[in-house]
């Protein structure tokens, strides 16, 4: 698979990860409530729950601009920005998704969307595309010996 193809990739799993993050994630029974990633709820114990979407997106928007640049420095930091991005994708999936009791959330297909999304952005981060700024040469002929 070329290099181009994983830019392509890139450029569609960034802007399919911001989409998941509108997508259902998780449910919880026991206070009806239906959590994404822009569904802020603020609950008695001070918490908010919901605002990972906000990360997500501004990340992946990082993420979108740094696979545009043309530049080695941009693939580089790209690398970094997409690992932080997967870190904190799994850690939005094991607070979401974690409970008390087993039964207490259910997950719904936004969630595993996120972490999927993320890793597959992550890898396809790994291998970026670099346009060669090389031109051909034209071979010395030497006009006296033609």
């Amino acid at each position: 698979m070329s290099s181009k193809k994983f830019h392509f990739a890139a450029i569609f799993l960034a802007l399919a990860l911001i989409a998941s993050c509108f997508i259902p994630w998780t449910y919880y029974p026991d206070i009806d409530v239906t959590f994404n990633g822009f569904n802020v709820e603020r609950f008695a114990t001070g918490n908010y729950y919901g605002k990972a979407g906000y990360a997500i997106t501004v990340l992946s928007i990082l993420i979108l601009g740094l696979i545009l640049v043309p530049k080695l420095w941009a693939k580089r930091v790209n690398i970094f920005v997409s690992a932080l991005l997967f870190a904190y994708c799994l850690r939005t999936y094991i607070i979401f998704s974690s409970g008390l009791v087993e039964g207490d959330v259910e997950k719904k297909t936004g969630i595993y969307l996120v972490v999927l999304f993320s890793t597959l952005l992550m890898v396809s981060c790994v291998f970026p595309y670099m346009p060669s700024g090389k031109k051909k040469i034209k071979p010395y002929r030497d006009p006296e010996n033609t």
